[in-house]
């Protein structure tokens, strides 16, 4: 008897082992249909204030300014010392989900709707100015990227009802109001999306992050849920799709350009360590 229980026991165990590994390591890291590994060129492991890490923004000297969904605070995190330098109050407590640099000035998105224009953010006597963004319906706001060649910001929503396509917005940087009508239009039934092989819908894509090379204009946007690069030419049509194994990718939220190109994605630590990855792509 104690010998065919020991059998039953081993057995359970190692169904369990199997079943863990054909979900990629765990339940929650399976990763989406036509997965492919990723060149990691570097990782930052962020501190503890950092796990939740949603919007990234490159700046000189080796420096990442980064926000996160609770606090509004712009965190400037020093990556050639592999350390947290400031913290930069602009706000009360929030779900931040992206951040621009323009200049001395930066641009923070929360998921309502609500820009936040923080004037002379790295000095002590800065200016925060609030704009509501208008829409008809209750968008949940996710990607901000900093459109230079335009003098705009484009405006990324995870979660939309239209099954046809995915809206970009843009926030006009000289009247600093919204454009009522989308600047681009992603059609689900392009044929960038076959590989997904699934029905064409909004959950095809459900923006995380948007950014904008600084040499082509190409348009560059993350999602998160089930981890993914688009990348659209500079007139917004699609060009190329890159999905992502979520073991590398477990919550990939920021999105960001380098001075000489070198791309940099952010992850939420999902109970761990956020980081910050350097990578490279085809």
């Amino acid at each position: 008897m104690h010998k065919a229980a020991l059998l039953i026991v081993f057995g359970v165990l190692s169904l369990v082992v199997l079943i863990y590994l054909s979900f990629d390591g765990s339940f929650s890291a399976k990763s989406p249909r036509g997965a492919q590994s990723i060149e990691i060129i570097n990782q930052w492991d962020l501190p503890d204030i950092l796990e939740e890490v949603s919007g990234i923004a490159y700046m000189p000297n080796g420096k990442m300014a980064c926000v996160q969904d609770e606090d509004g605070i712009i965190f400037i995190y020093n990556l050639e010392s592999v350390s947290l330098e400031r913290k930069i109050e602009f706000a009360s407590h929030g779900d931040y989900e992206g951040i621009a640099l323009v200049g001395t000035t930066a641009y923070v998105l929360r998921s309502d709707g609500t820009l936040f224009e923080v004037i002379n953010f790295e000095n002590d006597h800065l200016k925060t100015i609030e704009y509501t963004l208008d829409f008809s319906e209750n968008y949940n706001f996710e990607g901000l990227g900093y459109d230079q060649r335009k003098n705009r910001l484009l405006l990324g929503i995870k979660d939309e009802t239209d099954d046809d396509f995915k809206s970009i917005y843009a926030f006009d940087l000289e009247t600093k109001k919204i454009i009522d009508e989308p600047v681009y239009k992603i059609y689900f039934n392009h044929p960038v999306f076959e590989k997904l092989d699934m029905k064409p819908s909004n959950k095809m894509l459900q923006v995380s992050e948007i950014t904008i090379h600084p040499d082509n204009g190409k348009i560059f946007i993350l999602e998160a849920v089930n981890p993914k690069l688009l990348i659209l030419d500079s007139l917004g049509i699609p060009e190329k799709l890159y999905v992502f194994k979520k073991k590398q990718f477990p919550q990939a939220e920021g999105l960001t350009f380098g001075p000489s190109g070198e791309l940099f994605i952010s992850n939420e630590g999902r109970g761990g360590s956020g980081n910050i990855l350097s990578i490279s792509i085809n």
